[in-house]
């Protein structure tokens, strides 16, 4: 690979755990023997093992990173002592509404490889990958504050971070294949990123060499208070050669400083999201307080509703009861009518049997007259 140092120490271990999202999948990449991880781990002398999913991230719900752990935690198809490195490769995915969380998720992810793996040097790539086309400037910076998280909390916890990789193939068509995804040239680049930062991670460079070994001789006839005022000069200028901050030290000063003001501005966003958050969580429940009162006027309304048809209903049944009674008083009347008609009725009947009998009576009497008249005569 050009542009990739060979010569390199062998690693604490011979095999490799990346996880990430599509980009280290190797989405884009003409062929896996292409995706940057393959590459990297090639140069490394590293034996791949790859559990990237498409939009995984540290806080994508149901995709994350620590699930790929898992995934790698059950694969024995390896084994897990010699893993030498676990690479966590993400950060173009993750949402910028989950920025107040995602220092958090980081550090739990990075301290859950390290539990898996414990051998392992733990690499966080932040945000390998492409800036999309039409991507606007404020969702560019956004995606920022989501790497800057990111990148203070694999700092924090001591891992390997190589910083800022969205940056290798930015928006250049060139390094583009779709969406987040880098061409073959982009993989290119972002395996010789990975492998120049763990090389640069392996180790200090050694102090540059004393190449001026010419001895100086004084002249036996030099003044002694000459001598004094060299000596004081020489012991003035190590002083000060040993309070002037190195290269290394300028470099590590600098680099402090970055991560202080990004730390700071990383921490300004998520108070402006938190207050946001408030000010939507207030106005949330203001309108729930006005439902509320509208709940509350609805239930007045209907317990008045409710109220006027109990007493409707108890007058209903105050009016059935006094139907009832009247009722049962024309019942009871009709029952002694009935009796009184009955008794009518048997009083007619005796006294059509009596007036029949009567009549029967009658009848022989003159019956018997007529017979008498005519013997008679």
């Amino acid at each position: 690979m050009s542009g990739i140092n060979q010569t390199r120490a062998i690693p604490a271990g011979t095999h490799a755990v990346w996880c990430g999202d599509s980009v280290t999948q190797g989405t884009g990449a003409s062929a896996t023997a292409k995706r940057y991880s393959t590459l990297a781990s090639g140069e490394l002398n590293l034996t791949e093992h790859n559990y990237a999913k498409t939009d995984a991230g540290y806080l994508v719900g149901g995709n994350t990173i620590s699930m790929q752990l898992d995934a790698a935690k059950a694969d024995t198809g390896y084994p897990h002592g010699q893993v030498g490195y676990v690479f966590l490769m993400t950060g173009l995915t993750d949402s910028y509404e989950s920025l107040a969380n995602m220092r958090q998720a980081v550090a739990d992810t990075i301290a859950k490889a390290k539990r898996l793996f414990p051998v392992a040097r733990i690499v966080v790539g932040v945000g390998p990958g492409c800036i999309p086309d039409a991507t606007d400037a404020e969702a560019i910076a956004r995606q920022g504050h989501v790497l800057t998280a990111i990148t203070l909390a694999g700092t924090s916890a001591d891992a390997l971070v190589i910083r800022n990789m969205r940056s290798i193939c930015g928006s250049d068509p060139d390094m583009h294949a779709t969406g987040i995804n880098p061409n073959d040239e982009g993989m290119r680049l972002l395996a010789q990123a990975v492998v120049t930062s763990v090389d640069e991670d392996k180790g200090e460079p050694l102090d540059t060499p004393v190449t001026d070994l010419t001895r100086v001789y004084s002249s036996p006839g030099a003044d002694w208070a000459s001598r004094q005022v060299n000596a004081q000069r020489k012991r003035e200028a190590s002083k000060k050669e040993a309070n002037r901050p190195t290269g290394t030290e300028l470099t590590q000063l600098t680099s402090k400083l970055d991560e202080l003001t990004q730390a700071q501005g990383l921490q300004q966003v998520i108070l402006q999201q938190q207050q946001e958050q408030i000010g939507e969580q207030q106005r949330q429940l203001a309108e729930q307080q006005k439902q509320l009162e509208w709940q509350q006027a609805e239930l007045k309304t209907a317990q008045e509703q409710l109220a006027e048809q109990q007493k409707t209903l108890k007058s209903i049944v105050d009016d059935q009861g006094s139907t009832v009674s009247q009722l049962k008083t024309i019942t009871s009347s009709l029952a002694a009518t009935d009796v009184r008609v009955d008794q009518i009725q048997h009083t007619l009947y005796d006294n059509q049997v009596w007036l029949k009998d009567q009549l029967s009576k009658l009848d022989q009497r003159v019956t018997a007259l007529e017979h008498k008249g005519t013997v008679t005569g």
